[in-house]
């Protein structure tokens, strides 16, 4: 069975749930943004409220008003409580197929 996409998680924003999907469009956008996927992390290590909402809107494919919104509800929310469940989906992005590696080819077990 494949793995890939294996890390799909939801973030809570107050009363809002996002759903984080690992895709290549996400992971090129948060580099981006960011300088990579390790410069994201240290974004969400240092708290910031709109590199967490960047994120966001990366990972559950918002863009416009919607993305632009989400910095004042990560503030509202609290950035501490948002950037724990971010850490979950930065680590998916490093390694989308998961802990396991699927099978070495195709049909054999």
């Amino acid at each position: 069975m494949s793995k890939t996409l294996h890390g799909t998680i939801e973030v809570t924003v107050g009363d809002d749930v996002y759903t984080m999907v690992p895709t290549l469009g996400a992971v090129r956008a948060i580099e981006a943004q960011f300088g990579g996927l390790r410069g994201a992390s240290q974004v969400v290590s240092a708290l910031s409220v709109d590199g967490c909402a960047r994120i966001i809107a990366a990972g559950a494919g918002l863009s416009g008003k919607e993305g632009e919104a989400l910095a004042e509800q990560v503030w509202q929310s609290g950035v501490l409580d948002v950037s724990v469940q971010l850490n979950a989906y930065l680590v998916a992005l490093y390694n989308p197929r998961g802990k396991e590696s699927g099978k070495n080819e195709a049909g054999k077990e």
